[in-house]
């Protein structure tokens, strides 16, 4: 609702700072931000803070700019003065801080206290008696380091000196503290820590005003920032598309939990993520005849790398997307890859939509790799692929461009036509071909795609990311399908299952949780846990959390409704807490169910295929998958697993609804979409989807 009333408010740029779905282009938040880009808006979000664990990027949708995060060249540099003379360096934004008494913080715990806490300055560990009017040197670890500030600041203290654990990291950090604060390597610390045990008398120590020093080797990769691979579209988009700076900045911040201030250095994707929508909006007022695309384009292809490695490693592009931003680059990016409502309309028919949605609606379907994005990104190569984009020259006159490349080792890159010349505003095509050689199946090949125009002084920089496989198959059918091989050779598709949902009713309300026993039996091959829209009781944003016997997470989904799915491939076997979390209900409590299938490798009978029984390098073939002897309104789980050669994917799942004859449709998630095709107008075409 704020994404929609935002658009009729006229905006031309919207900032997310928020996470959101990693797996689901169809989300209500994505689908909103679908109708915003298409109603002329920018939309920048936020890419997530689970890193560095790959595949944890969220905001899969293309239509909006998914933005890492990356550290800047600046910091605080301060130290401390001890009563005996000698001064140790560290990062800081402090104030100067006069000499005071100096104490240990294992030496002033509060009654009660562990000696560990007290040490680490854990809230509520220190003796306001002891500390009241003192400087604290405390031991990073455990909590925020600004939580320790704190919890000085609390017991009265007047300033505090942290140090690094000597077992654990070097790092240093300058932040915005509660009290004037030094943080300082380990072996300082310990020297200040002998200072205070040896000295005859009462031990003192001031702190100097800090210098803000611009030294800093940057950017490289927050170590929070979300990375691909994406986890939707079976790899075939990258994700996130840039990043930008997202650590340590300056902000403005509410009072309330900031100690007062106004404003603050924080950390995160949410930082990130404003930086550039601050840009769109200035290219926006630059180029006012520009769609999203084409400013996320131009933002893409214009950026600069991060310093973790060579642009050419597939890591280093799942991390920086496209790169850093560069604004001034941005604003003459000589050539754009755009793109409007059909062709996101494509995309989400070869991804998540029944491909029938958009031929009844005359819109083409789109391998998802063939998007006109700023990227290429194709998870599945089977053999050979060529993928397809369009540019427009934006550059004011004609212009000869011509491709090269660089990476992409264990491959042949070919690009169609070898030069393309453009008049001023005009768009074509060109095609790519990428041919495995020697690249190591099921691992991603990275490289850059550059498109010149000598003299002109453009050069047009796009990041591909390729990842060949011995089969290409859907990450999921309903249905009938198609794959496409990667090697010659004998091949076959076995069916497992269909397996029928165990189903468990629950109630919850906003902010309460529910946990339930779920047995995984011995011999699962894949375990699924899902709630469902059309099994709850009243609208409601409930999440889902997997943890398993041991009381690790091993899975969670976090939409924006009840819709939430978790998938586990070859568990081990055991009792898991599945647990369902109220979000945001409405009303009281919402009453729901779970559902989940613990599938192993036997065939029950009820799901026939036919497939081919030989492979061809790039040819595709067709798997046909009838189901039988089903029991109406019941959801059912099976597999297609292959066999054939080494390093087949893991078998594509097959969850399938018996429908009664009166609903006509069979998997719940289309029934709604369906029931519109052939609208008339496409305001209602919208609000199905929204709704």
């Amino acid at each position: 609702a704020a994404i929609d009333q935002a658009v009729a408010d006229g905006v031309d740029v919207i900032n997310f700072s928020i996470s959101g779905s990693r797996t689901n282009f169809r989300d209500p938040v994505e689908i909103a931000f679908l109708f915003a880009a298409d109603a002329g808006v920018f939309v920048a979000a936020s890419a997530g803070n689970s890193g560095p664990t790959s595949s944890t990027v969220a905001h899969p949708g293309p239509w909006l700019t998914t933005v890492a995060a990356g550290t800047h060249n600046r910091n605080g540099a301060g130290s401390v003065t001890l009563g005996n003379g000698a001064i140790y360096a560290g990062a800081s934004f402090a104030a100067a801080l006069g000499s005071s008494p100096l104490v240990d913080a294992v030496n002033v715990g509060a009654s009660g206290a562990s000696a560990t806490n007290a040490e680490l300055c854990v809230p509520g560990a220190l003796n306001p008696a002891a500390v009241a009017g003192k400087i604290v040197l405390c031991k990073r670890g455990a909590i925020a380091l600004v939580d320790k500030s704190r919890a000085v600041f609390e017991a009265g203290g007047v300033g505090a000196i942290i140090y690094n654990d000597p077992l654990g990291g070097t790092t240093t950090l300058a932040l915005m503290h509660p009290v004037p604060t030094v943080h300082m390597i380990a072996a300082s610390g310990l020297l200040i820590k002998s200072y205070i045990g040896s000295a005859g008398a009462p031990a003192t120590a001031s702190i100097a005003q800090s210098t803000i020093l611009f030294n800093v080797a940057a950017p490289l990769t927050a170590s929070f920032s979300s990375r691909g691979p994406l986890q939707a579209a079976s790899g075939d988009l990258l994700k996130p598309d840039i990043i930008a700076p997202g650590q340590d900045v300056l902000a403005g911040v509410a009072p309330p939990g900031n100690n007062g201030r106004l404003f603050d250095l924080y950390s995160g994707t949410s930082m990130s993520s404003p930086h550039v929508a601050g840009l769109a909006a200035l290219l926006k007022q630059l180029h006012p005849s520009w769609s999203p695309m084409a400013i996320k384009s131009a933002l893409m292809t214009s950026a600069g790398d991060v310093l973790d490695g060579p642009n050419t490693n597939p890591f280093v592009i799942f991390r920086q997307g496209a790169g850093h931003v560069r604004p001034n680059n941005a604003a003459n990016p000589g050539l754009v890859f755009d793109s409007g409502f059909n062709d996101w309309l494509g995309f989400l028919c070869g991804t998540q939509l029944p491909t029938s949605f958009c031929t009844s609606a005359g819109v083409a379907v789109l391998d998802p790799s063939n998007l006109n994005v700023a990227s290429i990104a194709i998870g599945d190569m089977a053999g050979v692929q060529t993928v397809t984009r369009r540019v427009t020259n934006v550059g004011g006159a004609a212009a000869t461009y011509t491709p090269a490349y660089t990476g992409m080792a264990g491959f042949t890159v070919a690009v169609n036509p070898t030069t393309l010349t453009l008049a001023a505003g005009e768009t074509q095509p060109f095609t790519v071909t990428f041919t495995r050689t020697t690249a190591a199946l099921a691992a991603y090949t990275g490289g850059q795609l550059t498109l010149s125009d000598g003299a002109g002084g453009h050069s047009v920089r796009v990041p591909m990311v390729v990842r060949p496989v011995a089969l290409a198959a859907p990450a999921q059918v309903s249905g009938s399908y198609s794959v496409t091989f990667g090697y010659a050779g004998a091949f076959t598709a076995t069916p497992r299952g269909l397996i029928a949902a165990t189903t468990t009713p629950g109630a919850v309300a906003t902010g309460g949780s529910v946990d339930f026993s779920v047995t995984v039996p011995a011999g699962a091959t894949y375990a699924r846990f899902s709630l469902f829209d059309t099994a709850v009781s009243q609208a409601s944003d409930l999440d889902l959390e997997v943890y398993n016997a041991a009381g690790a997470l091993v899975g969670a989904s976090g939409g924006a409704t009840t819709a939430e799915e978790v998938n586990l491939v070859n568990p081990a076997a055991g009792i898991y807490t599945v647990r369902v979390v109220g979000y945001l209900v409405p009303v009281g409590s919402a009453t729901f169910t779970l559902f989940n299938w613990g599938l192993g490798t036997a065939d029950a009978g009820n799901m026939v295929l036919t497939a081919p029984a030989s492979a061809t390098i790039g040819a595709t073939g067709a798997i046909s998958i009838t189901a039988t002897g089903l029991t109406a309104g019941t959801k059912y789980l099976g597999s297609v697993a292959y066999g054939g050669t080494a390093g087949l994917p893991n078998p594509t799942p097959y969850p399938h609804r018996r429908a009664n004859a009166a609903v006509g449709c069979i998997a719940d998630t289309f029934c709604c979409l369906s029931a519109c095709v052939g609208c008339a107008a496409y305001p209602h075409l919208r609000l199905a989807q929204i709704g």
